[in-house]
């Protein structure tokens, strides 16, 4: 070999494997291998939750995946089974980055801070663009997908109030997140928010008046709170996997319903 050629790599780069996907793929492998069986019904979750040792917020993540993948499916009222043609090889690598549940923890943390950061020093025209953004999104019919274009600017405002460009960055890669991941539209298709458009567009008042107020804790605990809703709409949602689990009333215990529980303080 001479000294031009370029030398072969004896190391590869190491992935950062989601952990809902290192879940994903321990159910995805005992399906491909047979161990479980097109129509068979999964465990209740709170018995994967304890055979895996991962929250349930983990868990769902990893449910979400494995349906878009194909390997199962929800069958309202039954819980997830193996779908009847599950894919014949591992369809989950295309799945990356943070899941929706992570997302939203950060997003309870981080944004919380952005709104408080903005307080003191938003000016009057960032403040009407807030208020005209939450008209617009008060405007739409429930039967519409509600808000996200709105929804998104209205929390890009805020995080350019904040004044601290790399904030304003994460805020954005929040939100280019949902718009690229797959899990979020599924997770969506769970939620019918516009039932909710009343509360939700509320909560965006409240976070204006305490940012027309420039009361930084207020904003903060607004803007906790507004996230803290979605999240639990998005829990409740996959709360009723089977009978079973929703009979069972005991909290899931993860990271998400701790922080969630710190939002309503």
């Amino acid at each position: 070999m001479s000294d031009n050629e370029p030398k072969p790599r004896i190391f590869e780069p190491v992935a950062q494997i989601p952990r809902y996907r290192l879940v994903a793929q321990q159910i995805a492998d005992r399906i491909l291998d047979g161990a479980l069986r097109p129509g068979d019904r999964l465990p209740p979750e709170r018995e994967l939750v304890e055979t895996l040792g991962v929250s349930r917020a983990t868990l769902r993540e990893a449910l979400i995946a494995l349906e878009i993948a194909g390997f199962v499916a929800n069958r309202f009222g039954a819980g997830m089974s193996v779908a009847d043609h599950p894919p014949a090889a591992n369809t989950l690598k295309a799945l990356t980055g943070p899941g929706p549940f992570e997302l939203l923890e950060a997003r309870l943390i981080i944004e919380g801070e952005v709104a408080a950061l903005a307080a003191p020093q938003i000016g009057p025209k960032a403040l009407d663009r807030l208020r005209h953004l939450t008209d617009e999104m008060e405007g739409e019919a429930e039967t519409e997908f509600w808000g996200d274009n709105a929804d998104e600017r209205f929390h890009l405002v805020i995080a350019e109030a904040a004044g601290n460009q790399a904030l304003e960055m994460v805020v954005r890669d929040f939100w280019r997140q949902r718009l690229r991941q797959p899990m979020w539209v599924r997770m969506h298709g769970r939620v019918n928010v516009g039932t909710m458009k009343a509360q939700l567009v509320a909560e965006h008042r409240a976070i204006i008046a305490a940012l027309a107020d420039s009361d930084a804790d207020a904003a903060r605990r607004a803007m906790q709170a507004h996230i803290a809703q979605f999240a639990r709409l998005l829990l409740d949602a996959w709360s009723a996997l089977d009978a079973a689990d929703r009979a069972d009333a005991s909290p899931p215990g993860d990271r998400l319903r701790a922080a969630l529980g710190r939002a309503d303080a």
